[in-house]
């Protein structure tokens, strides 16, 4: 009976001590999410919520236009709430990878500063032209592995 009681005893003992690190890491995600939520909306990474919901329920207003601008209104609101949870959810692990709970809180700082707030400002705008500046270099660089490649010849 002692033998049984000692054992029931441990095994509640060990359950309590497993459930801690369960508890502690549960905390420690919504402290990653919280504050990677805070980064994103003070980085304008959140930003494209603005940007594409409108556009998804302008697509969707032409297909039912009897339905009222009211209606369209109160789902732009509850969807962009929707994409930004689930933009935060599908990041959580892609941060996690490359950067702690104590770096985010110093990318927040970084962003709350005047130099932080001009950066997000101006980061569509850097992005926008990078990617044009990428499109044209890759053909320049692809024309000219071409004209390389039109010369070979073996040994």
């Amino acid at each position: 009976m002692k033998k049984r009681l000692a054992i029931g005893v441990l095994i509640l003992i060990s359950s309590f001590f497993t459930c801690i690190p369960n508890a502690t890491a549960q905390n420690t995600d919504n402290a990653y999410k919280q504050a990677l939520k805070e980064l994103m909306l003070t980085s304008g990474g959140l930003q494209s919520a603005d940007l594409l919901i409108p556009q998804l329920i302008g697509i969707s207003k032409s297909n039912f236009p009897t339905v009222p601008d009211s209606f369209w209104e109160t789902l732009e609101k509850k969807m962009k709430g929707k994409f930004i949870d689930r933009m935060i959810e599908g990041y959580i692990p892609i941060y996690q990878k490359y950067l702690t709970l104590d770096d985010l809180k110093q990318l927040i700082e970084f962003y709350q500063k005047p130099i932080g707030k001009k950066f997000a400002q101006v980061v569509p705008y850097i992005t926008a032209e990078g990617v044009q500046m990428g499109q044209k270099l890759g053909m320049e660089m692809a024309k000219e592995i071409e004209e390389e490649a039109k010369f070979y010849k073996p040994l």
